[in-house]
């Protein structure tokens, strides 16, 4: 295996299946590629309790620093890859000092991390339900509730019912 020098590797964004970052990262690992795939621990409330997670900051994305001419079909054979993120049909460079923020900011600010994902759930924004008795059903956010709960609105049968609901139990149409 020759060494490629880190000059010519430049940081991309790859697309994953669905819930597949974590077992991506650790293939891409084990191919000896450079992957970062940004976790912050988040609690998540089940029916019987509460336990501590480890969430991609980005839901189905994992980066990767590459030589995107001699690898990048070694990163598309990796199983749980979908695409690179790119504009057109090339692959989207992604700056070394982006990827340090956001380094910086899951080590060091990861509550302000939970905070951004608490604005995806804007008022307007369509939810899916994803616990509880109402799990699976689509939902609209109307407003915040107390601490990290949200009222929402199930529409059927010509009635809104509105439901406090904790902000865990919710998924956005681009987590899905």
């Amino acid at each position: 295996m020759n060494q490629m020098s880190e000059s010519s590797k430049s940081w991309y964004a790859v697309y994953t299946n669905s819930r597949a970052e974590k077992k991506l990262a650790l293939e891409l690992s084990k191919k000896g590629i450079t992957q970062y795939l940004p976790i912050i621990s988040t609690k998540k409330q089940w029916s019987d309790r509460i336990k501590t997670v480890l969430v991609p900051v980005f839901p189905s994305y994992v980066f990767v620093k590459i030589d995107i001419r001699i690898e990048k079909l070694r990163v598309l054979e990796t199983a749980g890859v979908v695409k690179f993120v790119s504009v057109g049909e090339t692959p989207l460079v992604i700056d070394e000092e982006d990827i340090d923020a956001i380094r910086q900011l899951v080590t060091e600010y990861p509550d302000r991390i939970k905070i951004e994902r608490e604005k995806i759930l804007a008022p307007g924004k369509k939810v899916l339900i994803k616990n509880g008795p109402f799990k699976n059903l689509r939902a609209r956010v109307i407003r915040k509730g107390s601490k990290s709960s949200i009222l929402v609105s199930i529409s059927g049968m010509d009635t809104t019912v509105s439901l406090e609901l904790d902000s865990e139990l919710l998924e956005t149409d681009e987590e899905n």
